[in-house]
Formats: C-alpha cells, structure tokens, sequence
C-alpha cells in the first residue's frame, strides 16, 4: 500500500493519505461492517482482545503517544453519514 503521511510544521503526523483505489477497497470493507455484531465477537475472544491490546502498544510505541480510537470511529461514522 502506497501510504503518505501528512505532518505539521514541528514534524508531527497530522494525516494519511492512500490511493483513492485503495480508499475504494477500504471503503467498501467499512459499508459492510456490523459492527455491533463484530465487537461482541471481539469482547468474548481473549486471545483477540490481548492481540488488540499489543497492538495498540506496538503503536503507541512507535508514534510516541496514545492512540484514540473513539475519536477516529466519530470522525468515520460523520463521514459515511455525510455521503
């Protein structure tokens, strides 16, 4: 995936940006998604939910700070909501 990252002025990444074709796929992945269903999956796997864990950690280590995935669920749910 051809991933460009965007940053402010002082070097810190402020977006991403990716090929609209690969947007499209993404996108079409999201339309489908039950997410209601998918986090009760989620919820009741332990295994999942330690991978989700050091993952998050995998990230906040490289960025150097939390990552807030409630914010980047809001900004998508007015996205799809705008179209």
């Amino acid at each position: 995936m051809n991933i460009q990252y965007v940053t402010d002025d002082k070097g810190n990444p402020i977006a991403v940006q990716i090929p609209l074709d690969q947007w499209e796929i993404i996108k079409a992945e999201l339309d489908s998604w039950d997410g209601e269903v998918e986090t009760t999956e989620i919820i009741s796997d332990s295994n999942l939910l330690d991978s989700i864990r050091k993952g998050r950690e995998q990230a906040r280590r490289k960025i150097g700070r939390r990552i807030d995935e409630i914010e980047v669920c809001q900004r998508a749910s007015r996205g799809r909501n705008e179209e």
